[in-house]
Formats: structure tokens, sequence, C-alpha cells
């Protein structure tokens, strides 16, 4: 909670609310803050299809019932961030049989840090992760008794996650592979239709809604994988296929090690992060190769799902993106709770040192939180630029600005959140905020589209000029002319 109220908010979340936004108070879904002329967001203001439609639908729904803001939103994935742990709680518990070991598991899930992120973010992965999560949990549940009735509700589950977020196909494989490591599964007739019968419905569920504007939704879907991956970075979604070797050790390095800040050691943030990351990895390999852990169904089943979630990731989504990891790391969380309890059995003279790792492991993740809440980025960054945007804008004025600044401003018409700065659009605005993620996109076009380069250096250093700076954030304003 207390990171949902005080860390910073982003495009993307905005991107995900306004569309849900206009569902629930206009009737369509359309994403009207984003410039989309000339641009690969073909019809995004009538229909948002480059986003899955369920996490849309489902915001839609809970602002129904309980308003908007971000903080509201941000809530809507702290609950699913509940569900999730409770999944992680019943799948501990179901392999291991330990109650002791499926609660260390929830709390070394529930204090990593990028779990926590997830939790206190308005995207739609955590939703993806609780529902992926369920899947899992709901099988193991329901498979010695009721085989057939596993099936079909993991994979209903399963297919709702995919819904959400592609990523939810990571979840579909691992309750692919998990009967054939618990021997449950048989071929028939019936469970084949029970495991496919939610794929075909998700389907057609999501093809009536693509019906609607088809060329709008390949324009779209298509543009997000391959356009918005080159604008963005250097990378490509689907490299690492071409590549296997490369596009794991770029997993490795970029989305574990640079993430939890082994590029930087030398501060107290990174060594933070980093001990996570450590603990989790060395009690994990306790329980992967000491023998009587190894030999367990908990551990055979969650290094199976593990690798499996690994790789294809490793080999699917080039873009190395960090919020993807709520995805990946409970399962070494969970294995890592089964590797610390089992030291704990067997070699009592080390408790005093487990509980200390364990502890402090917890205390330093808190921590970290507490001193973010306490800075309040959320109200020194966004906050900041946005009350100056109050007392400097007109009602006639017009603003290109991230789309986080509508959260503050309102996603109303003077908002455009147009990356190219008018070189598309033409689009004149009287001030112009760019954020990180802009300068970054604007640094990349120098490559790219030289022109559109030069053209937003001449707009940002002659026609307009810098008048505030809060945080990332730098507010530009029109010269007189």
């Amino acid at each position: 909670m207390m990171l949902a109220a005080s860390d910073v908010a982003w495009s993307n979340e905005a991107w995900a609310a306004i569309p849900a936004l206009n569902l629930a108070q206009h009737g369509y879904m359309g994403t009207t803050v984003l410039a989309s002329n000339g641009t690969w967001l073909v019809g995004i203001e009538r229909h948002t299809y480059w986003m899955m439609p369920l996490h849309l639908l489902t915001q839609a729904a809970w602002y129904k019932m309980i308003g908007f803001s971000l903080f509201r939103q941000r809530l809507l994935s702290v609950l699913f961030g509940v569900v999730a742990l409770g999944a992680w709680f019943i799948i501990t518990l179901r392999l291991s049989g330990n109650r002791a070991t499926a609660l260390v598991s929830v709390l070394v899930i529930g204090f990593e840090r990028n779990f926590l992120n997830a939790a206190a973010n308005g995207r739609m992965d955590m939703m993806t992760a609780a529902l992926g999560f369920s899947a899992i949990a709901s099988y193991l549940m329901l498979a010695q008794r009721e085989p057939g009735k596993a099936l079909l509700v993991s994979h209903s589950l399963a297919a709702a996650a995919i819904l959400t977020h592609p990523c939810g196909v990571l979840f579909a494989a691992a309750l692919v592979a998990i009967p054939f490591r618990t021997g449950n599964w048989r071929w028939s007739v019936a469970n084949c239709a029970a495991l496919a019968v939610p794929y075909i419905v998700a389907l057609a569920s999501w093809g009536w809604y693509i019906a609607q504007a088809p060329s709008d939704f390949h324009a779209q879907f298509f543009g997000n994988v391959s356009g918005f991956a080159g604008e963005y970075l250097q990378r490509e979604r689907f490299s690492g296929v071409l590549a296997p070797w490369k596009a794991i050790w770029l997993e490795v390095k970029l989305r574990y090690l640079d993430s939890f800040g082994f590029g930087n050691l030398r501060t107290i943030p990174s060594l933070i992060a980093a001990l996570w990351l450590i603990f989790a990895t060395g009690a994990a390999t306790i329980a992967v190769s000491w023998r009587s852990l190894r030999q367990t169904n908990a551990v055979r089943v969650l290094s199976l799902c593990a690798l499996v979630v690994f790789l294809t990731m490793a080999l699917f989504e080039g873009m190395k993106f960090r919020h993807y990891l709520v995805h990946s790391l409970p399962f070494l969380g969970a294995l890592a709770a089964i590797g610390w309890m089992g030291v704990w059995e067997e070699r009592r003279s080390l408790r005093p040192l487990l509980f200390i790792a364990l502890a402090t492991v917890l205390a330093t993740q808190t921590a970290a939180v507490v001193e973010h809440f306490r800075r309040d980025p959320l109200k020194a960054e966004l906050g900041s630029a946005a009350n100056w945007l109050k007392t400097a804008l007109t009602p006639d004025d017009h603003l290109i600005a991230p789309a986080e600044f509508g959260y503050a401003l309102g996603f109303g018409s003077f908002l455009s959140d147009d990356v190219h700065l008018g070189f598309i659009t033409g689009l004149s605005p009287d001030f112009i905020v760019t954020g990180g993620w802009y300068r970054e996109w604007i640094q990349n076009s120098s490559r790219r589209e030289p022109a559109a380069y030069r053209y937003a250096q001449k707009l940002l250093h002659e026609d307009y000029t810098l008048v505030k700076t809060a945080g990332e954030y730098m507010i530009y304003q029109r010269n007189a002319r």
C-alpha cells in the first residue's frame, strides 16, 4: 500500500487506465490521449487493440464500483497481489505438505521488490500473475480427485491470464508440463477437450471484439509486437529464437542481474536489491542440489515450471522488461523456501544463522519500501510538475506530455501523449513536458528517424524554453512569436 501511494506514475499505467475509464464512463474502449495520426496506433481513439482486453474490462467494472484515481487503479493490483500470494501458499503447501514451508514461501515472494512493485502498479502484470498462479494452484488442488475438472478449471484461469497479457502463455506452458512431471496426465478425448475448450472460448471472445475493426487490430497489435520494440530499444521481442544462447545470457544479465543492482553494487539501494537474489538463488540451489530435497515432488515440479518460464521469457521476450519478473521470480522464491526449510529441519545447529539470513532479507526489503514512501517520489516529481502546470495552463492551451499527467490534470482533449512532439501529427502545443521515456526515445531516433530527431532538437532548444524541472520531468514553454 505504501508503494501504491508513493511510487512514481508512468505512461504505461495511464495507457492501461484510459480505455477502461472511457468504457466505464462513455461505453467505448478507446485510448483518447495517445497521438495516433501517422503511427501504427491506427484507430486507437475508438478501439484499444494493442493491449489484451480482460484487464481493461476488469478495470472498467472496478471504476464503476469505486470511482477512478491513480491510487484506486493501483488498489486493484494490490488485491490481485493478495490473490497471487494466496495461490503460492496453496501451491507450496500442496507440493510440500508443510505449512511452515508454505508460509516461508509467501514471505520470500511477498517481500521481493519486483513483486511489490507489480502489486503497486496500475498495469496488468499482477492480474496476469494472479490468474496464472491461481491456475497452477487450482490444478494441484483438484488433480488427484477430479483430473478432468482440474484441467478445465486451471486452463480456464490460464486462458484468462492470456486475455490479460500475452505473458499468460507462460502459465499455460507450465500447466501443460506439470501433469507429465506428476504422472497425472491421461490421454483421452475428455482430457484433451477440457484442456482445449477454455482457449477456444477465450479466442472466440477476443475475436468478437477484434471483428469490430479488424484492420485497426492488425495495425495496433502487430505494431506493438514490432513497432514499439524497435522504437523504444534496439532489441526485438522474438530475437531470442534465432540466437538462443545469446538470449539466455541477455536474460540473466539484463532482466536479472541488472534489475537487482549487480551493475553497481557500490550503492546501498543496489546492495539491498542484490541481497534478495543472492539469498533466493543460494537457498534454491540447496533445494535442487541436496538429494533428499531434489527428489521431492515439490522441487521436481517447481524446478520444471521455473525452467519452462525462464526459457520461454528468454527466447520470446527480447525486450527484457523488468516488470515481467513478477511471473518468474516467485518460482525461485518458492524453491528458496524449500531449500531454507530443508536446512532448518536437518541442520538444527544452523538455525540461528538461517533465521538471521531470512530476517535480514525481509528487514532490508521493508526498509527500502519505507524509505521510498518517505521520499514520496510521486508527489515530488509528478505532483510538483503538475501543480506548476495547473497555475500556468489557460483553458485554451494545449499540452504534449507523458500520459500520466492525466492523473493530476485530467485526461481531456488538451492533453496529448505524443513522443514525436508533433513531428507526425502536426501538433503545436503551448507546453511540452519530457520525461525519461521521451528523452530516451528522442535520443534513439537520431539513428532510426534522423528527421524526427532534428525536429525535436530544434523545437526544444530554439522554439521552446525550459521553464521548470521536477525530478525527471522537464517543462518547456513555447517562445512568444
